[in-house]
């Protein structure tokens, strides 16, 4: 009977270990970043021409240049006026610049250091860091580079790919002049929004269905062997 313990404590121990590597590894693999393009009004205002159609991200790190020579390489299409890059684990970046191509428009260094200005070091801004997952979105202000080329400042914020755009939203709401019987409509649409919000976390959050399994074969094993212990202490 020892022995049968044993062997079940060795495998939910095992199971464990394997659920626990499965998830870390499924979220430490995803170095992907997301990029909106600026509208031609704002980048007017900053005094930039309109970005055009191509999308391409300069990369490094210590190592040196990861996606070839400056202007790097084609960011993929994602919808509407949003772009990604992913790396891989062996080339993480430290630094990434999204630019049209070397066509004169590019951002400031997403870096996490400094951009000073080549005419007045008073107006230094800090750069944004890398953060995987997150979408990078121009705040409407420009900043002079230590080349003296106006860069765009941008900022990272959440992505949602299934989040609802505000036109779709106010779609759906009922007018005010309908009837309370149309009510269920309103609940119908939050219940589909909410539908989509988890449908964002669980790809967010990486193979945790899996993770789940093999949890519930550890519970199992583990009840297993209480019911088998218990029948031993009783016919002892």
């Amino acid at each position: 009977m020892k022995k049968i313990l044993s062997v079940i404590f060795a495998a939910a121990l095992v199971a464990s270990m394997f659920v626990v590597g499965a998830v870390s590894t499924s979220a430490a693999d995803d170095y992907t970043v997301y990029f909106e393009v600026p509208d031609d009004a704002t980048l007017e205002n900053i005094g930039l021409d309109v970005w055009g159609s191509k999308v391409t991200v300069h990369a490094w790190n210590d190592a040196g240049n990861l996606n070839g020579e400056w202007p790097g390489a084609e960011a993929t299409h994602v919808e509407g006026n949003i772009y990604s890059y992913t790396w891989t684990a062996d080339s993480v970046p430290t630094g990434i610049i999204f630019n049209n191509g070397n066509n004169g428009v590019q951002t400031q260094n997403i870096d996490g250091g400094e951009t000073v200005s080549k005419t007045d070091a008073s107006k230094t801004v800090k750069n944004p860091a890398i953060e995987w997952g997150k979408l990078y979105k121009a705040t409407g202000e420009g900043i002079e580079d230590p080349n003296g080329n106006t860069n765009v400042v941008v900022a990272a914020t959440d992505y949602k790919t299934a989040e609802p755009s505000a036109t779709e939203s106010k779609t759906e709401e009922p007018s005010a002049t309908e009837s309370k019987t149309e009510e269920p409509a309103a609940t119908e649409s939050k219940t589909e929004s909410v539908a989509e919000s988890s449908d964002d976390k669980t790809v967010a959050t990486g193979d945790t269905s899996a993770a789940w399994v093999l949890l519930a074969v550890v519970a199992a094993s583990l009840g297993t062997a209480v019911v088998m212990t218990k029948k031993a202490s009783s016919k002892d």
